[in-house]
């Protein structure tokens, strides 16, 4: 059915939902209209009051794009994350959507038609039922066009809200450009008898909410960031910052090769129209992405507050600690856009802690090998000393995202490393007696398929138990860091290599964690891959990757085996020997990596194919046809 009714929600059921949960029952991000709807609400009694009208807004703030596991696997992926789709995770969740669907080799549209199997989960959902992003978007543009009717709620109220509800459908169309290109472009609160409109060209799409950003931005009344009074029950709600901070992420993204090209990365018809790439190769697209840098740093140096965690700032008083604030605490001045779901809180019976668990989340040696020394010099396995120690004197983000042998573990050290077998044992030329298994490895907490690669994450995890204890967490949607990361690209893109400013944004994120600076005198390329590296090992698990991937085209990041570690310590002097091997020849193997097995056609998602068939120009992406 043609219908948008058949697209979103019934918009009373929806109101009525948010008339019977009164604001004060709305600890941002906490708590979310959980009582049950009314029937008999109106569109006039919502907006007759202040509370109500809110709470409109509200609604849409819980369906905002979400990168972890909650309550009944709702997310996507089902146990699986982002992060196993690319050359840093090996998912070892025999069931995840990562497994199922991508690792089999089996998602094609129809997939994306599958919603009561949970394996089948894919990495967004176009269909309202699966996300809501559609009615989230209705909800935001429902305030925009009868804010003006409430009687007892100010005038500059009633245009920061406006503002916030128009960032409010931008994070929603700059999440979904990253997964489809072009979307069809719902620019007002549709009624149940409108006709849902086609898809639009990747320009339109772009422009439309790149403008939405822009007004949000340009409205006086849309705060900074937060006042004071309201950051106890309000923080994590959209600020003028973040709208700053998303344009630099959306406009970096489209001019980035994935779209910015002299030829599609595919041919189809939604190349052809000019769905999933400009049809040309333009350099100022990489101004404009440079010019929004600019714009960002320009207000955050007038308005201030927002800067990177520092050690000095935290307790206790380390880089790692810094690091960890960063993207998992609450209400740090580096978070620009905050996700909750729920008052959320970690720990081994949780979805996120099942998917931690039972292997969704196993870092590759690849991975590992990324996080240079403390000093900031590669870490080279041709170094004996560095072999030998692998885990001494590294990168303080390379602690808090592995579980690492010796490191903190509820209340003690991790004893995570393999029993040595004989057969390796004769191959080393060392006794296997002396390499006893760790206490801890495949045991409990740490169990085995959480250490299928060899080496157990702790990014969100931590220690799996005293240190997420009463630890309510945030999604980080974007944060200062790639902001610094993201003017840094733009500039040495568009500039053909990088300046004095595009050396101080990468130096920036690393003397947070006591890195130092980077050395000065490369070329746009030597920039580029220290660039990639950068947001590797700043970013991991918080779906950075795999969109810096499919922005670049990195086929063979897709195509290319990823490999595990088998760690042994010596018990008598603590040194350590490492075994890689090739996840390809394990049950965990991905069909990208066969020959054929990986099409560019997977950047980008595919429309499930129930929509693409109602008729009303939702053009599919091209080879999903």
């Amino acid at each position: 059915m043609k219908k948008i009714k058949k697209y979103i929600h019934v918009v009373l059921i929806a109101l009525g939902v948010m008339v019977n949960c009164a604001c004060k029952d709305l600890a941002f991000g906490n708590k979310f209209l959980q009582k049950p709807p009314s029937t008999d609400v109106t569109i006039d009694t919502v907006f007759s009051t202040a509370e109500y009208a809110r709470c409109v807004l509200w609604y849409s703030y819980q369906y905002l794009p979400y990168g972890l596991e909650v309550s009944n696997h709702s997310t996507t992926l089902y146990l699986g994350n982002l992060e196993g789709l690319t050359d840093l995770n090996n998912d070892n969740i025999v069931y995840s959507g990562v497994q199922k669907v991508y690792n089999d080799g089996k998602y094609t549209a129809k997939t994306e038609n599958t919603r009561t199997n949970f394996q089948q989960q894919t990495k967004i959902r176009f269909n309202e039922a699966d996300t809501h992003m559609w009615s989230a978007i209705r909800h935001a543009w429902l305030l925009v066009a009868n804010i003006d009717r409430v009687p007892d709620m100010s005038a500059d109220e009633k245009a920061r809200l406006k503002a916030e509800a128009k960032m409010m459908v931008a994070v929603y169309y700059a999440h979904m450009i990253r997964h489809y290109g072009a979307v069809p472009i719902v620019d007002h609160a549709f009624d149940a008898s409108d006709e849902m409109p086609g898809r639009a060209t990747l320009q339109e799409t772009v422009d439309f909410t790149v403008r939405l950003l822009d007004e949000a931005i340009a409205e006086p009344n849309f705060p900074w960031t937060l006042p004071a009074d309201e950051k106890s029950q309000m923080d994590g709600r959209l600020c003028k910052a973040g709208a700053y901070a998303l344009k630099t992420r959306l406009l970096l993204f489209v001019a980035s090769p994935l779209f910015n090209s002299d030829k599609p990365y595919a041919e189809g018809e939604a190349a052809e129209k000019k769905m999933v790439w400009f049809g040309n190769y333009d350099k100022n697209r990489w101004k404009l992405a440079m010019d929004a840098g600019k714009a960002f740093f320009d207000a955050l140096k007038t308005n201030g507050y927002y800067h990177l965690v520092q050690k000095e700032e935290v307790t206790p008083s380390d880089y790692r600690y810094a690091f960890r604030a960063a993207y998992f605490d609450r209400g740090t001045t580096e978070t620009l856009i905050s996700v909750r779901r729920d008052i959320f809180t970690i720990n081994m019976s949780t979805p996120e802690g099942q998917a931690m668990r039972w292997g969704g989340y196993c870092p590759t040696k690849e991975y590992f090998d990324m996080f240079p020394m403390a000093n900031g010099e590669d870490f080279d396995w041709n170094n004996p000393e560095m072999a030998k120690n692998l885990f001494i004197n590294r990168d303080p983000r390379l602690t808090e995202t592995f579980v690492l042998d010796g490191d903190i573990f509820v209340g003690r050290k991790a004893n995570v490393t393999e029993k040595m077998p004989a057969a390796t044992a004769q191959k080393l030329g060392v006794n296997a007696a002396d390499y006893p298994a760790g206490s801890d490895f495949g045991k409990s907490n740490m169990h085995a398929l959480s250490m299928f690669s060899g080496k157990g994450c702790r990014k969100w995890g931590l220690d799996r138990n005293t240190e997420l204890k009463n630890h309510p967490i945030q999604w980080p949607h974007i944060r200062l860091a790639e902001v610094y990361l993201n003017y840094a690209e733009a500039i040495n893109e568009y500039n053909g290599g990088p300046n004095d400013e595009a050396y101080n944004c990468i130096d920036a994120v690393r003397e947070r964690v006591g890195l130092g600076k980077l050395k000065r005198g490369m070329s746009q390329t030597e920039f580029r891959a220290a660039l990639f590296r950068e947001r590797a090992c700043e970013f991991g698990y918080e779906e950075v990757r795999f969109f810096y991937l499919i922005s670049w085209k990195m086929e063979e990041k897709f195509t290319t085996p990823v490999h595990g570690m088998h760690i042994y310590k010596n018990k008598k002097d603590g040194t350590y020997k490492c075994v890689s091997f090739s996840l390809a020849t394990t049950n965990r193997k991905r069909a990208w990596w066969n020959p054929g097995g990986f099409s560019p056609i997977w950047y980008l998602s595919a429309f499930p194919m129930n929509e693409v068939q109602k008729g009303y120009g939702l053009v599919q992406n091209p080879g999903w046809e």
